[in-house]
Formats: C-alpha cells, structure tokens, sequence
C-alpha cells in the first residue's frame, strides 16, 4: 500500500510539474524558437538528474525548510511573470528576456523536481522512479500527439501562472512550518 502512495504522489507531483514547464516551454518556444527551447530543456533535464542524485546522497545535511521556502518564492516570482505576460501587449518581444526566463524556470523546476524525487526514493526508490517515468511519458506522448499546443497561448501563460502559484504557495507554507490541511499535502506534496 505504501509504495502505492509513494507512486501516485511522485507521479502527481512529476506531471504536474512537468505539465507546467511544459506549458511555460510552448509559450517560450514561440518566443524563442523551438532550437533553444529544446536546449535549454535538455540542460534542465540533465541539471535535475545529476541533482537528483546529490540530493540523494545528501539528503539529511540539506534543510528541506529553507529549499521549500526558496523554491516557493521563485515560482511566485515566476507566476508574476506569467501573469504578467498573459495581460501585457503582445507587440513589445525581447528574446533574452524570454530565453534568461526560462533557464532560470528549467533550472527551478530541475531543483524542485529533483528534491522531491529525491525525497520519495528514500522512502521507497521503485515507485517513485516509476511514477517518475510514466508521468514524463505521458507528458511527452501528449506533446507529440499535439494536445497541448493547441491551447492559445494567453491561456498556457494563465494556466501557468495558476500552477506556479498553487505549487509555490504551499511550498512556502511548509517551508514555514504553518500547519496545512491534509488535503494540502495531498495536492502539493511538501518536499520534507
């Protein structure tokens, strides 16, 4: 039963993590082309694997209270970003800006990504990595088959921002210690 558990949270957790960078990545990409979006996903990608396994080696030396709260500022600051973007004028475009965005948010949801991994294997390493790799499947297979992109996308950068800070605010919730409803951890699991 506990492994079950550990399966639906990791694989919750991955896909609607992964779900969101996937959204914020179609909204970069037509921004910046899909080249360096792809790129500067992969570089996320591998960032979050070699965190995954610092994290699991040092899991007990790194204060989970402070990671919750850091990562929960800069996905607020992120969200303020795709807010922002979802009422500001579409003619104004500078590709830095978006390119700059989005290896910080590649890099954010790497750590974010790779803590909770982290945290789940210790408790039991199988389902979460299954959980891990079905939910990356299924992101992907619904990238290829070209469901997500049809949504316009002012509604991916809201749908985004909405993520971001459902995400964000609970981390920083348990990041403080402020006691949380159960049905909290069970939508955003705490990283600790």
């Amino acid at each position: 039963m506990f492994e079950l558990i550990v399966f639906f949270t990791s694989f919750k957790y991955i896909f609607v993590e992964g779900g969101e960078q996937a959204l914020v990545g179609l909204g970069t990409a037509s921004r910046i082309g899909l080249r360096d979006t792809v790129k500067i996903t992969i570089f996320g990608f591998v960032v979050g694997i070699i965190l995954y396994f610092i994290f699991l080696k040092l899991a007990g030396f790194v204060p989970t209270n402070l990671l919750e709260i850091a990562l929960g500022l800069g996905l607020l600051f992120f969200s303020a970003i795709m807010f922002k973007e979802f009422f500001e004028n579409e003619t104004k475009v500078d590709i830095t800006k978006y390119k700059v965005t989005y290896i910080y948010i590649c890099v954010l949801e790497a750590v974010e990504n790779s803590v909770a991994l982290a945290t789940f294997s210790l408790i039991e390493v199988v389902s979460a990595l299954i959980g891990f790799f079905i939910a990356i499947g299924l992101i992907v297979t619904l990238l290829w088959l070209k469901v997500v992109t049809k949504i316009p996308l002012r509604t991916t950068r809201l749908v985004a921002g909405v993520l971001l800070t459902s995400t964000g605010i609970p981390l920083i919730i348990y990041g403080l210690g402020i006691p949380s409803p159960e049905i909290l951890h069970w939508l955003v699991p705490p990283l600790s």
